[in-house]
């Protein structure tokens, strides 16, 4: 009995000791030009659609741009309804 309480204090203090802290790396894996044509990590050049290869680069920027837009406007409509189910109305 003795010894399963010595258990649980030394297991219980070794919860508070300090860790031993390796630095961290802030180097990046992939440079920007694996990152170009619609390609992001941790997936890069996914395109099932194949729409980086409709058009130029100004098509692309098109793209992003809408997605950048569709997207905000989607978190917006999200914190609305959010906000209204919470009983909120305005």
């Amino acid at each position: 009995m003795k010894t399963a309480i010595i258990a649980s204090l030394v297991a219980g203090a070794a919860a508070f000791a300090p860790a031993a802290n390796k630095p961290a790396s802030t180097q990046l894996s992939a440079s920007l030009s694996e990152l170009d044509g619609g390609s992001s990590l941790p997936l890069p050049n996914f395109d099932p659609l194949k729409l980086a290869e409709q058009g130029s680069d100004e098509t692309l920027r098109w793209y992003r741009a809408a997605e950048l837009k569709h997207g905000r406007c989607a978190m917006v409509a999200t914190v609305g309804y959010l906000t209204n189910a919470a009983g909120y109305h305005f």
